[in-house]
Parts: structure tokens; C-alpha cells; sequence
């Protein structure tokens, strides 16, 4: 645990949002406008004679304005988390519990009430794991309402307390996402907007790269351009799923489905993420009915039903030339045992609700009703509940 103390971070965070200049901060201190500028950028301390006359400038205690706290490491972070999820699947109540006492005793670790505000979004939505619904009364013992309004609250805390910029647009895109489950969703598309309309990074990255080969640091080029590649290889197969869904255009399905089917095994997404064949797959075929192709439709359906009993419960990015400098990432065991374990139950579960979802999909009244005569159907749909049952 690293011990930090944020007196420059509060002075700046409490001045800038009332609006008070470096220099009318100073001049009611008696300091120069340099020296409020060093506090603020941590390469120096107010003098402790200052400390009570800062505090009480702001309306703040002095705990308050020294800001402790204890930053938790990457593994000790992810314990808890994994603590935390694993308490909700025997009972949320006291999870929810034990949820709200590690924000209160962490409440300017921005990473940890990142993970935390990811739970009370799950819980909120009806899950008492990512792959599970639960029953009963309301998650947590809480209305899906109260929930959502304890996770925005959770998110503006790290908005307010991070400083690191990938933290910030994390946070910044889960508080949309938690807009979007509320409904809110002009609220979500304003704070999506700005995230989207953002200079995009794909020079910058590049330039980097470069810089990095003519440095002699070349493992890290390759690192940054695989990091790179993977998120816009995850775009592209997304939006292409997304947009089979939102199109009654059986052309279009074929031509995204082919792409798609192109694009992961070109890259090999296999080894990163296993899921996603099976989930175009199904796209496609839902398209293909929706547009009457019935033989076409069932040839998609058929391969859904493959894909699905084909994802593995661990993928291993390192034996892939294409990831091998990002597979590190992949490996839960960078995070501690008990984050491995957790990412382990975690992917087991995902491989078994994959192939439950695979049999529910197939076995459809929507189905049923289209291709429920077709002998080519009926094996689709036993095949289905085969995988279902085994996995």
C-alpha cells in the first residue's frame, strides 16, 4: 500500500472549482503566486503555519484537506474486488454491505471505486454475476433505482479524485453506460459525445512507435502497435454485429458476416476473444430470418451453434505471434491468486453461459415458428441443447 498525501491536489481542485485565481489564493496567504503553483503540482508543501489558514479558506477540516489516504497496489485491489463478487453470488446483502465499507474507508482510491462502481452496475441490472440473473427481491436488498444512483455517485467521487487520464475516460464511459441502463439517455449521449468526438489517438500512437524504434525500444513499440491493433480490432468486429442488428438488410448480414469471419481469423481473435464468433453468428442468422432466407439462415444458425461449443473457458493470447506483447495483460496471475482464481470462475462461467445462450437463441418460439418443420433444424436444435447440457 503506498501512503500519499494530496494537500496540492486538494488546493487545486478546491480553488479551481470556486473559480479563485493561483494569485487571489496567494495574496490572501501572504505567498507568492509561484509558491501556490509548486503546492498544486506536488514539487513542494505548504509551510505548516499555512495549513489551518488553507483549510479554513476552503471550509475544510484538515484531514480533508491533507486528502490521506492509503492507494491501494494493483493486487490488493483486485482481492477485493474479487472478494466482494465472489460474497455476491452467496449473498448480496452483505456484499452490498462489505461494497459500501471499502468505498467509505477508500473513497479517493479511484481504482477501486472504479471496480466497485462496476459490481453496483451489474447488481443493478439483475446480475448476480455478469452471466447469472438472480431472483427475489431487489439486487442487494435495493431497488434497481437506488443502485444506479449509488454507482453515479460512486463514478463523479473517481471524476473528481483521479488524475490519471485512462482512469478518467474509464470512468467517464461507465457512467454513461450506467445513464444508458437508466434510461437517461440524453444525459448518456452528451457524456458520449465528448468521448467520441475526441482527436483520435491512432497518429500520436504511431509517431510513438516510431520514436520508440528509433530509441532502441523496440519491444516497446511492438507492445503499444498490438495494443493498439486489439482495440480496433474489436471495434470493427463490434460495430459490425451491432449494425447486422440494426439492419433488416440480408445482403448487408452476408457481407458483415464474411468480413467478420475474415477479420478473426486474419488477427487471430480467437486467442483474446473467444465469444465473438458465435455472437455474429447469431446476428447473422437473425437476419437472415427476419429476411425469410430460410436455408441461409439455417446455415448461420448451424454455425452459432459450432462456434459456441467451440469457445474455450481459457484462451492463451501468449501462443499467438499476432498478441504475444499484450498477452501479459490477459494473465490474471499479474494481479495475485486470488484475482486468478476469480478471472478462472469467471471464465468458466462466461464458456457455460455462452453455450446457454447458444441453446436459448436456437431453441426460440421465433424459430420454432420459422424452420420448426425443417429436418435440417431439428438437428440444429438438438445439437444445441447437446452442447447446452455438456457445458
Amino acid at each position: 500500500m503506498n501512503e500519499t498525501i494530496n494537500i496540492g491536489r486538494t488546493i487545486a481542485r478546491k480553488r479551481r472549482s470556486r473559480g479563485i485565481t493561483q494569485e487571489a489564493l496567494a495574496a490572501h496567504l501572504g505567498v507568492s503566486k509561484a509558491a501556490v503553483s509548486k503546492w498544486e503540482l506536488g514539487q513542494s508543501l505548504p509551510d505548516v503555519s499555512l495549513l489551518p489558514r488553507i483549510a479554513a479558506y476552503f471550509s475544510l477540516t484538515l484531514d480533508e484537506l491533507f486528502d490521506w489516504r492509503g492507494a491501494l497496489s494493483e493486487e490488493e485491489s483486485a482481492a477485493l474486488y474479487a472478494e466482494v463478487y465472489a460474497l455476491g453470488e452467496r449473498d448480496l446483502r452483505a456484499a452490498h454491505e462489505r461494497l459500501r465499507a471499502l468505498a467509505a474507508e477508500h473513497y479517493s482510491d479511484a481504482n477501486l471505486l472504479l471496480m466497485l462502481a462496476s459490481l453496483l452496475t451489474m447488481w443493478a441490472a439483475g446480475m448476480a454475476t455478469p452471466f447469472t440473473p438472480a431472483h427475489g427481491e431487489g439486487e442487494a436488498g435495493a431497488e434497481p433505482r437506488a443502485l444506479i444512483d449509488e454507482t453515479l455517485t460512486l463514478l463523479d467521487r473517481v471524476l473528481e479524485v483521479a488524475t490519471d487520464p485512462s482512469t478518467l475516460f474509464l470512468a467517464q464511459q461507465q457512467k454513461a453506460a450506467t445513464l444508458f441502463q437508466a434510461g437517461r439517455y440524453e444525459d448518456a449521449a452528451a457524456l458520449l459525445e465528448l468521448l467520441v468526438h475526441r482527436q483520435d489517438a491512432a497518429a500520436s500512437t504511431m509517431l510513438l512507435a516510431s520514436a520508440y524504434r528509433k530509441l532502441g525500444r523496440a519491444g516497446e513499440a511492438r507492445g503499444l502497435l498490438q495494443a493498439e491493433r486489439l482495440r480496433a480490432a474489436n471495434f470493427v468486429l463490434s460495430s459490425l454485429a451491432q449494425e447486422v442488428a440494426t439492419r433488416d438488410d440480408a445482403a448487408f448480414a452476408r457481407a458483415a458476416g464474411s468480413a467478420a469471419e475474415a477479420v478473426f481469423e486474419a488477427l487471430d481473435m480467437g486467442a483474446v476473444n473467444p465469444a465473438y464468433a458465435s455472437t455474429m453468428a447469431f446476428e447473422v442468422a437473425e437476419a437472415l430470418r427476419r429476411a425469410g432466407e430460410q436455408e441461409a439462415a439455417l446455415t448461420a444458425l448451424a454455425h452459432a451453434v459450432e462456434a459456441a461449443e467451440g469457445v474455450l473457458a481459457r484462451p492463451d493470447a501468449s501462443t499467438s505471434p499476432l498478441w504475444d506483447c499484450v498477452a501479459e495483460r490477459f494473465d490474471p496471475a499479474r494481479s495475485g491468486a486470488a484475482w486468478a482464481e476469480h478471472k478462472e470462475r469467471q471464465a468458466d462461467e462466461l464458456r457455460r453461459a455462452v453455450r446457454h445462450m447458444a441453446a436459448e437463441r436456437v431453441l426460440a418460439p421465433t424459430w420454432g415458428a420459422f424452420a420448426g418443420d425443417d429436418a435440417r433444424y431439428q438437428e440444429i436444435a438438438a445439437a444445441a441443447e447437446r452442447v447446452r447440457d455438456e457445458g
